[in-house]
């Protein structure tokens, strides 16, 4: 093969399980390079931080740039926050010599979309990226 003649491939969904093997959390977003940074963000705040899938979905983003894609290899590297993540933590990344480039408030990208299991009230909850076009429904 060429350079630049193979497709990346870079579809992740998850899904997590609560210790009883039962189903907790399923969900994905699309986005290349960021998608596996913003999917384990999702994950954190759903299973390190109790949120629901709206709250998960709609948490302010960053993205450790450039990634794989082939057409930004060997570009400087920065880290890319929302405005949304704050002046304080932005500034305290860049004392801790990050080059932090501040995106508005809903340009880290994505369009995630999280479907969570209520075993306690038995119901589903859903969550839709406000970053993108999306709903979640139910029935």
């Amino acid at each position: 093969m060429r350079p630049r003649r193979r497709p990346l491939h870079t579809l992740n969904a998850w899904l997590l399980t609560d210790q009883a093997g039962r189903l907790r959390h399923v969900g994905n977003t699309p986005g290349g390079d960021g998608q596996v940074q913003w999917n384990m963000q999702l994950i954190s705040h759903l299973a390190d931080h109790g949120l629901d899938p709206q709250q998960a979905v709609s948490a302010p983003r960053f993205t450790a740039f450039p990634g794989s894609d082939a057409n930004v290899i060997g570009a400087p590297a920065e880290l890319r926050c929302e405005s949304r993540l704050g002046d304080a933590v932005l500034a305290g990344l860049r004392q801790l010599g990050e080059q932090v480039r501040t995106l508005g408030p809903w340009e880290a990208g994505g369009s995630a979309l999280v479907i969570s299991a209520d075993h306690d009230r038995g119901c589903l909850a859903g969550g839709a990226d406000p970053r993108q076009e999306g709903v979640a429904l139910g029935v």
